[in-house]
């Protein structure tokens, strides 16, 4: 009778230990799957970071060499999209945008706006995380 009784507790204190293992290893399992998406989010935030600082850099590129008269003028406010796929005539094509960015808003301000009499350019990129 004294080896049943033994073997009765030995058993639940194998399944107590199934149980914490089991729980413990679901609560690791969940924290492992949620870093990777903080990670993944965080990620796609910096491409789009780059993006916009790269569609500033454009601007002023395109506007101290006054290659696109039509698309990049000398006065006025406008809004000049880059994108991957072509869309309105004045758009930028850049193939190598991440999957994420949807597209870059390149705003320039009319002359004046910005430091010592030049002109404010801004750029806001739209993505979504993946």
């Amino acid at each position: 009778m004294f080896k049943r009784n033994k073997d009765g507790v030995i058993l639940f204190i194998v399944m107590a230990v199934i149980i914490v293992v089991s729980v413990l290893a679901t609560a690791m399992l969940s924290i492992i799957a949620n870093q990777s998406r903080l990670t993944h989010h965080q990620v796609s935030r910096i491409q789009a970071q780059y993006a916009a600082k790269a569609g500033v850099i454009y601007a002023m590129d395109k506007l101290r060499r006054n290659d696109n008269p039509t698309c990049w003028p000398n006065t006025g406010t406008y809004t000049i999209y880059m994108r991957r796929t072509a869309g309105a005539a004045c758009d930028i094509v850049e193939t190598s945008l991440p999957v994420s960015i949807q597209d870059v808003a390149i705003t320039v301000d009319v002359p004046g706006s910005g430091i010592s009499g030049t002109r404010q350019i801004s750029a806001i990129a739209t993505y979504t995380p993946i």
